[in-house]
């Protein structure tokens, strides 16, 4: 990577750990991109897990990581879930995000998961075309394994340790990368989840889009983990709404989970 102006798909397909720093800058991010609003819900139930967006106060489960200074600050952030996301089967997410007045191509995102500087976890989907100015929705599930009692035990006890890499590539060049790191909390035997009285249930009946297919925990190799994933994406364009509401400090990471 240190002899290319710019990291690629391959790059990052490759790493078997958290990158040390950022891999590029915040003005790699050439065409406006800005993110308006996340959302993790469950796919059986449609129940909100989380939800942050500029328009809404930023929740108590989010905060963002000091451990990075200057620009990078917002680009680092702690999250903070009930041990119940962890043995859930599938996970959707929806990101509102807005581009600027460059058309977008080939918009890809990465995600690779670490528990403890090991890979668990890399999911790839693809968006594709943004036409400039537009607003756009993407919708991803998250098909998840289930995790074992021991895994799920340690990931509980060491806060924090478990960590994510989210890369967005234009064109196969990496434009924009955030980290996350996460801690989990211990329920009791309540039957209910601790997250539903939060958000409550959004949206009626099952989507119809495909569970993704995630690259197996520990798969280094760059080819298998690139094309692991296919997920069908929602893309609604609205030319001429490109501007986003509020200050484009809040930079979150979506979060996805993991398996051994």
């Amino acid at each position: 990577m240190a002899s290319r102006d710019f990291v690629t798909v391959d790059d990052v397909t490759s790493l078997t750990k958290p990158t040390d720093g950022f891999l590029c800058k915040l003005s790699a991010n050439s065409f406006g991109i800005d993110f308006l609003q996340f959302t993790i819900s469950d796919y059986e139930t449609k129940k909100t897990i989380f939800e942050v967006g500029k328009d809404n106060p930023t929740p108590q489960d989010i905060t963002v990581d000091f451990s990075s200074l200057g620009e990078d600050m917002y680009r680092k952030i702690k999250y903070t879930f009930s041990e119940d996301v962890l043995r859930l089967p599938l996970i959707q997410t929806s990101l509102h995000f807005s581009v600027g007045q460059v058309a977008l191509n080939g918009f890809r995102m990465i995600e690779r998961h670490y528990f403890r500087d090991k890979l668990v976890k890399s999911f790839d989907f693809s968006f594709g075309f943004c036409i400039p100015g537009s607003t756009n929705t993407w919708d991803s599930v998250y098909s998840l394994p289930p995790l074992s009692e021991e895994l799920i035990n340690d990931m509980i006890n060491n806060p924090f340790e478990t960590k994510s890499d989210s890369f967005y590539f234009c064109n196969g060049k990496l434009i924009m990368h955030n980290k996350a790191s996460y801690k989990y909390i211990r329920e009791g035997a309540q039957a209910k989840k601790s997250y539903e009285d939060k958000f409550g249930a959004k949206g009626g009946s099952k989507s119809s889009r495909a569970p993704s297919k995630d690259v197996p925990a520990g798969e280094a190799d760059a080819k298998d983990s690139s094309a692991a994933a296919d997920a069908k994406n929602s893309n609604r364009e609205r030319a001429g709404s490109s501007s986003a509401k509020g200050s484009k400090d809040s930079t979150w990471s979506k979060e996805s989970d993991y398996d051994r």
